[in-house]
């Protein structure tokens, strides 16, 4: 069953929250190539989101050390991060 990791961070400042989306935008996809489906999302100025769906717990748990290196980038412009992780119960494209 697929697995999802929602991630919410608040940072800084507007800057620091463009900063951050396009860093995600440019690199995440190579960063993270376990997961089948990635979303990002600002949310508003200094608040972005990121959702990624994995195949399996194991394809999540393969790219623990690639999410905490993402973590660290702009660090000391982050406010604060929520994660939460459910399995999927629904993925409808158009």
């Amino acid at each position: 069953m697929s697995i999802a990791r929602i991630t919410k961070g608040q940072l800084s400042s507007k800057e620091a929250g463009e900063e951050q989306s396009q860093g995600y935008t440019q690199n995440a996809p190579s960063e993270f190539p376990q997961a089948s489906q990635m979303i990002g999302l600002r949310i508003s100025d200094d608040t972005i989101m990121a959702v990624t769906i994995y195949p399996d717990e194991d394809a999540m748990k393969d790219a623990d050390a690639a999410r905490e290196k993402r973590l660290d980038t702009n660090k000391d412009n982050r406010v604060s991060v929520e994660t939460f992780v459910g399995h999927v119960t629904l993925n409808h494209q158009n």
